[in-house]
């Protein structure tokens, strides 16, 4: 199994202007994220401001808060997104998700600051006070300063939860579907615990999260050390190997070196004629030129010896592959029962292979003394908050190391039982103690591969750590109303703002979709209500045009036209809102629901004995503005994409009567094109005949524009009812509601009409383009993509 290799990472938003100081990137934040998240983080410190206070407790934010903290924040990313998408760039999401995070932890650390000055000052001005009261604030600025390393790092830890919801779902799925990249920021460095923690190392973060460490930097047990250690655990002193080779000579220069040089200055320390002195010292200056060459040699030699070597550490999951035999030998029990013989002899040998490294690796961390650390890390975990209020994580490493005797704990348990009145029984820690001492070899091994997997975890998490703080460090989050119109005035400023923040500017049209959609056999329906003695009007009404204005809003469209059997609506795209365009999907998703909403409506025609109404829907897309005159009041648009809709949402009588003859089609579109002669051609500039029988068909330019929209995957499947397989694009897109929508296109060819053909005619290498709504046709394309991913 080969082993994974990580992508490197720089986020120094290349190609962004710098701001009003010439250093840092100028974002401004949306108010209403602001005002939602300052709320919710003024609340969470009140919360736990009045922890343990009797008669002063408050409830924190509500879950009306949190979810308008959610959407507040979901709308400035979906905004970058959309604007990324335009510009190509692909660095104001980064910028927008960054810039958050900057703020909000830069705030928690403000209010964390303010409790500390208000409770300072609280009990510097009791100076008057009874003794109870002084005793009091003493008391809340001792617990204070015990819980504030903890109480930060929850208020951060629930702030970022809440983001990752949004991020992990539909900010995922919109980056996914327009830019092809779920995560341009790593999930884990967005949501890395070590950002939220006072100090990376902090000693709650590390046993939540990843493995408690040494704090002592001279402890062979802390984390430099341990990254020293496993950077060397499988060197091999090869002479085939020439980075070995060559790393082994600048460790024996080095060291040569650093000797000849200490035997100097010892030398020098016992010199007392003058020019014995002189020379001493002219030789330790030549000696310390060398060593510094010989130190950037060593270093340079060093790195490259660690990029071939070292690499493996840069993934945690590589720990499975390489060490975790006892995955792979549940692996191998199923596999057994499966009776797959092939995978059966490949886990044998992965087994053989991680056998041997995890050997190797436990003899050298028994070597290093390092084993026993490891195990008491996992050991003090279940009576670690037994004890938290009394002895701190370190400590109880330490006992369970056996750097601490037991006759010292015991005293240092009575001594606080003293203080607080309460019994603290030594025996928990004892038999923790002794479990550590003697724990089965097997267990050992567990141990180590867990503690393998997570020591790599923080090593990776440090990694983005840095990289989190370096692009923080970047940006300026502008709050300040005169900055903020600096940065504007100067065009340096970076604004992500929610849609109804936006300044009313004159929008411009950059293009447009037409929708038409035209009811089939209207004369007829018509003709049978009033047969009846029932009202068209509100028949039509009912069943379609009100359904049509409930769905506008959703999907950002207006009238153009409306007419007994048909409806012309529109969608723009403008100049001055990058997030909305999107417009031949949302036209797509607009029709695809209008037909939907259709269904539903002739169904209850059905059982109310009503006709049915069918359509035909064609999309047309116009790369352009379109022209307006004005009726009055009342705009009426030009464009010639209106005669384009009208052409794809038409349907041949002929057609129609030769495609009822065949059940269970999935497709609802055919076009014709016509020979040279027809009789038919050249009627109303015509080349073609289309059946369109509650189907929707998309204009070859309005599938190109599609493309640029949003990311669609290729596939092919066999459609119900057709002899051959269909070509089919899929992809998903935001509706104005933020809600992703799947879209499937069929690419058909058109045939030659041809009536003496089984299918009036031979297909041609030219294309058409239906959006799919058979439920079992779109239901194959979501199986296929799941199995794809």
């Amino acid at each position: 199994m080969p082993l994974q290799r990580a992508v490197p990472l720089n986020f120094s938003f290349a190609g962004l202007t710098k701001g009003i100081d010439n250093i840092h990137f100028d974002v401004r934040l949306s108010p209403q994220f602001v005002g939602h998240a300052t709320r919710i983080i003024t609340s969470m410190m009140e919360q736990h401001a009045n922890q343990g206070r009797p008669g002063q407790k408050s409830p924190g934010p509500t879950s009306g808060d949190w979810e308008q903290f959610r959407t507040s924040y979901a709308r400035m990313v979906e905004g970058a997104v959309h604007r990324d998408k335009v510009t190509g760039s692909f660095t104001l999401v980064p910028l927008v998700q960054f810039a958050v995070m900057a703020f909000l932890l830069q705030y928690v650390q403000g209010e964390i600051e303010l409790m500390r000055q208000g409770l300072r000052a609280s009990a510097s001005s009791g100076g008057s006070a009874v003794d109870s009261r002084k005793l009091e604030h003493n008391e809340r600025m001792s617990w204070f300063a015990r819980n504030r390393a903890r109480i930060r790092y929850r208020m951060n830890r629930q702030l970022f939860d809440q983001l990752a919801k949004v991020e992990s779902g539909q900010l995922g799925d919109l980056r996914q579907s327009l830019l092809d990249d779920r995560w341009p920021v790593p999930q884990e460095a967005l949501c890395n615990p070590l950002l939220q923690a006072e100090t990376p190392f902090d000693d709650e973060v590390m046993t939540t999260h990843y493995v408690l460490l040494g704090q002592d930097q001279d402890d062979a047990y802390s984390f430099a050390a341990i990254d020293r250690f496993l950077a060397y655990l499988f060197r091999q002193r090869r002479s085939d190997d020439q980075t070995e080779m060559a790393l082994t000579r600048a460790e024996q220069v080095s060291g040569r070196l650093a000797t000849e040089l200490e035997r100097i200055r010892k030398k020098r320390a016992r010199a007392s004629a003058s020019s014995a002195i002189a020379s001493l010292e002219t030789r330790k200056e030549g000696l310390e030129g060398e060593i510094s060459k010989a130190t950037a040699e060593l270093d340079a030699i060093r790195a490259e010896y660690l990029k071939a070597n070292y690499a493996w550490a840069d993934v945690p999951a590589n720990v499975t592959t390489l060490f975790d035999v006892f995955l792979a030998t549940e692996q191998l029990r199923v596999v057994r029962k499966e009776k797959d013989r092939e995978r059966v002899s490949t886990l044998k040998a992965q087994i053989r292979f991680q056998r041997s490294l995890l050997d190797h690796a436990e003899r050298a961390f028994v070597d290093a003394g390092l084993l026993t650390p490891i195990i008491a890390a996992y050991e003090l975990l279940p009576t670690q908050r037994d004890y938290s209020s009394i002895l701190t994580a370190q400590q109880l490493h330490q006992l369970l190391r056996g750097n601490i005797s037991k006759k010292d704990i015991v005293e240092r348990l009575q001594e606080m039982g003293h203080l607080s009145g309460k019994t603290w029984p030594a025996e928990p820690l004892i038999k923790a103690a002794v479990r550590t001492a003697s724990t089965p070899r097997r267990q050992r091994r567990e141990y180590l591969v867990r503690f393998l997997k997570d020591f790599l975890t923080c090593r990776r998490d440090l990694s983005y750590y840095h990289l989190a703080q370096d692009a923080m460090n970047l940006l300026h989050v502008l709050e300040d109303p005169k900055d903020v119109r600096l940065s504007q005035t100067n065009k340096t400023l970076y604004e992500f703002l929610a849609p109804q923040e936006e300044e009313a500017v004159t929008q411009t049209i950059l293009n447009h979709v037409i929708l038409k959609a035209d009811v089939r056999g209207s004369t007829t329906v018509v003709a049978e209500l009033r047969k009846r003695n029932l009202n068209p009007a509100s028949h039509f009404s009912q069943n379609l045009f009100d359904p049509i204005h409930a769905l506008l809003e959703t999907y950002g469209a207006s009238k153009v036209f409306i007419e007994g059997d048909a409806v012309i609506l529109s969608l723009f795209e403008y100049q001055e809102t990058q997030e909305h365009r999107l417009c031949v999907a949302r036209a797509c998703g607009l029709a695809k629901r209008l037909l939907s909403v259709l269904h539903a409506q002739n169904s209850l025609c059905r059982k109310g004995g009503l006709p049915e109404l069918e359509l035909g829907i064609g999309l047309a897309f116009g790369d352009e503005a379109p022209a307006f005159l004005y009726d009055g009041d009342s705009p009426i648009m030009i464009s010639s994409a209106i005669g384009k809709a009208d052409r794809l949402s038409s349907c041949s009588w002929l057609l129609r009567k030769q495609r009822s003859q065949r059940n269970n089609m999935a497709t609802n579109v055919e076009v014709y094109e016509l020979p040279d002669g027809d009789p038919l051609r050249g009627e109303k500039g015509e080349t073609h005949l289309r059946y369109n029988v509650n189907g929707i068909e998309l204009d070859p330019a309005g599938f190109v524009k599609l493309q640029s929209e949003i990311t669609l995957q290729r596939l092919e499947l066999p459609a119900p009812g057709d002899d051959h397989p269909a070509i089919l694009h899929t992809g998903r897109y935001p509706d104005l509601k933020g809600t992703m929508q799947r879209l499937v296109i069929r690419e058909g060819s058109m045939r030659l009409l041809d009536l003496q053909e089984p299918n009036f005619g031979k297909p041609t290498t030219n294309s058409f383009y239906e959006v799919v709504t058979d439920e079992v046709l779109l239901n194959q394309v979501d199986e296929s993509v799941k199995t794809a991913q």
